[in-house]
């Protein structure tokens, strides 16, 4: 008996002493939030629409179709560097982007941005937000979209990281991840400008791969988190394995630092177990791997290998990738990092440069053909070639018909 009465006020203690801790816990501690995703956040920089207005006229010189989009430019908007928690093959790490975000408070619909290739930290978009490069994107914003651009793993806050490049699952979780946390942002008194469920996708080159295979995650898994109301796809690399063919198999290839980009982050993803010498030609084999330190631009990086696809590439590679088993993992992963046709069930428009040189238009409509194979109703898809465009040239054209299109489904 007297043991079981130390047992109970044993008990007791134990109870009062965890809620005197639980108490002074609550008391002290501040009454922060503590978010899933988001961790912090700057503002880089605020815009007057009156600003936006006259990039804009200037624009127009060139692009005569800017004027209608003109007078839709209504809010001043504040340009935000996020930094939010994602994963890089199950490792936690940081990553980061920027976020446009009207200064009228509101309900607005989100816009993704996923841009093209880049190898320069310093060109990041968070590390530059006021570039002209982004100019249509303030533009968006300031015509009642919430605009998130994703950095990319690899660039702004985790830019000690390597950027792992067309790598399928680590890209759509990067962005996933950073949606979800420009939701939690929102909730704080500072932001004025609330995300509605609504989204809208755009991505060129990388950023057009990036931006489907975004979509099939979306709209396959995540579509109760997502409302997804229109994706615009253009001049993506869609499938690994048809670029690897290209690429290889061509006399002359213009950017072949593409090439060792992917080969090289592949090998750091660990992907497939060859050496990049059995891959890659001495003196390019040992060179690659230093090439791409975040200093160097693609212009850098071309001048060290070379555009000669014989003298660059192993003989055995460019004439036995598909039957030779030695390569059969990296075939592997290619095909595992392409977009796999599936019946799309969102607005969905391709554009690509009819002339363009680096990513073939027979890639888009290879992909066009392979989604309504799958099922994808022709009112759902729509392919749009921009004429005489090469790889850089079609980009703006693209840009300006996808914001059109944006706010002609806007609600």
């Amino acid at each position: 008996m007297k043991n079981l009465v130390s047992l109970k006020w044993l008990f007791l203690m134990v109870v009062i002493s965890g809620l005197f801790l639980n108490s002074c816990t609550d008391s002290n501690d501040p009454e922060t939030p503590v978010y899933e995703f988001y961790i912090s956040d700057q503002n880089k920089a605020e815009v007057t629409a009156q600003t936006i207005k006259i990039k804009l006229l200037f624009a127009q010189i060139q692009y005569p179709e800017i004027s209608n989009l003109s007078p839709k430019v209504t809010n001043d908007i504040e340009v935000h560097k996020i930094t939010y928690r994602t994963s890089l093959q199950g490792n936690k790490i940081k990553a980061s982007g920027l976020v446009y975000l009207p200064k009228t408070a509101g309900n607005y619909p989100v816009m993704s941005f996923q841009n093209g290739t880049n190898t320069v930290n310093k060109d990041a978009p968070s590390e530059s937000p006021t570039s002209d490069n982004w100019f249509m994107l303030e533009s968006l914003a300031s015509m009642g979209f919430i605009v998130v651009v994703p950095d990319y793993i690899g660039f702004g806050e985790s830019s000690t990281s390597f950027h792992p490049y067309l790598h399928a699952e680590s890209t759509t979780q990067s962005i996933l991840d950073m949606l979800r946390a420009v939701n939690e942002l929102s909730t704080e008194d500072k932001i004025v400008a609330k995300p509605t469920k609504d989204l809208y996708i755009f991505g060129y080159s990388q950023g057009g791969w990036a931006t489907m295979q975004l979509q099939k995650e979306i709209e396959t898994m995540h579509s109760q988190e997502f409302n997804l109301i229109a994706s615009s796809c253009a001049a993506g690399p869609y499938s690994i394995g048809f670029m690897n063919d290209f690429i290889a198999k061509t006399t002359d290839y213009p950017m072949p630092y593409f090439f060792g980009y992917l080969l090289n982050s592949y090998s750091l993803l660990k992907l497939f177990p060859n050496p990049l010498s059995d891959l890659f030609q001495e003196p390019y084999a040992s060179k690659i791997p230093g090439l791409y330190n975040g200093i160097n631009t693609g212009g850098t990086i071309n001048a060290a290998l070379t555009t000669k696809m014989a003298n660059l590439l192993t003989p055995e590679f460019r004439t036995g990738f598909d039957t030779n088993a030695k390569f059969s993992v990296l075939k592997s992963a290619f095909a595992a990092n392409s977009v796999a046709p599936w019946k799309i069930s969102t607005p969905t428009k391709l554009y690509h440069g009819s002339a363009d040189e680096l990513i073939p238009i027979s890639l888009s409509n290879k992909l066009l053909q392979d989604l309504k194979t799958a099922g994808t109703p022709t009112e759902k898809i729509e392919m749009i070639t921009i004429p005489g465009a090469d790889h850089s040239g079609g980009a703006l054209p693209a840009g300006i018909s996808t914001i059109g299109w944006f706010l002609s489904l806007k609600k």
